[in-house]
């Protein structure tokens, strides 16, 4: 007897940044009408952005959405993420992005908590916690930079295994992750055993989890320095998510609301000026599959 073959899950499409540039699929105007709506008819409208953050591009920027009376806006925003999955409580429902005035450089801390630019990266480097959906609502943008950047796994993954196989390879490997978590306690006996590839083989394609520098400094606490194989590796990982080729580059505005498939993109908020009597804000929401 042949067992039935387990259907394949759903997963989005792999593209370049000329498609995301020119395609307004995964742009959404939203009325202020949602702010009305119950959960029940948000689930509704949210059915095509589910199946667009599934099977299309894995992202979906919502516009036209005011940010003011924030009360209501961050009620909405959560609202819409429990259409797509279960918030993650690792930060609380919802945790705000802005700068703390501190460097991650000197002191262990989120990146998001700085002006600096977080380079493309995929959220979370604890082994345990692994949202597979990022949200961010933009409160109030930078009067300079923060712009938004987004790469897609898959078409990354195919131009690595084509043009450098041995790269690649070394991706596959396992890597220490520092682990900057609130509350961790134990941290060095934390990161002996955080410990994963920066790109594996899920069920629907390749999955990468990356962001170098807590790489780096792992390796750098354990004592056990990256090989300048790896560090190649990364070089070539690096300039390929930031080619003009797989990066598209925007700007979010204040009332947006944009969600990613934190398995299948990577993104980056490049570094800005910040207006201290206005201070660029986001919310951010990490959710898992329900």
């Amino acid at each position: 007897m042949i067992s039935p073959t387990a259907p394949t899950p759903p997963a989005p499409k792999p593209w370049l940044a000329a498609d995301l540039a020119g395609c307004s699929d995964w742009i959404v105007q939203a009325s202020p009408a949602l702010f009305s709506f119950d959960q029940e008819q948000l689930q509704a409208w949210f059915a095509p952005l589910k199946h667009q953050l599934l099977h299309g591009y894995g992202v979906v920027l919502i516009r036209g959405l005011s940010p003011e009376p924030e009360s209501n806006f961050r009620r909405l925003y959560l609202a819409i993420g429990r259409c797509l999955g279960t918030p993650d409580l690792t930060y609380g429902e919802l945790y705000d992005v802005t700068d703390s005035g501190e460097s991650y450089l000197t002191k262990a801390i989120p990146v998001s908590q700085t002006r600096a630019s977080t380079s493309m990266h995929t959220d979370s480097s604890r082994l345990e916690t692994h949202p597979r959906w990022v949200g961010l609502a933009c409160v109030q943008q930078a009067p300079v930079g923060g712009g938004s950047r987004l790469a897609s796994v898959g078409a990354v993954h195919a131009h690595l295994n084509a043009a450098h196989p041995a790269s690649l390879a070394r991706l596959r490997q396992s890597f220490y992750r520092d682990v900057v978590t609130p509350g961790a306690v134990d941290p060095l006996g934390l990161i002996a055993r955080n410990r994963f590839p920066v790109f594996a083989d899920g069920p629907d394609g390749p999955t990468l989890r990356y962001m170098r520098y807590w790489i780096e400094k792992g390796h750098q606490r354990m004592g056990q320095p990256l090989a300048d194989d790896d560090r190649d590796a990364f070089d070539v990982l690096d300039a390929t998510l930031n080619h003009p080729r797989f990066c598209h580059c925007f700007q979010l505005q204040e009332g947006d609301i944009l969600l990613i498939d934190n398995c299948k993109l990577v993104h980056d908020r490049e570094a800005y000026d910040d207006n201290p009597q206005r201070p660029r804000r986001l919310i951010r929401l990490w959710l898992n599959d329900a």
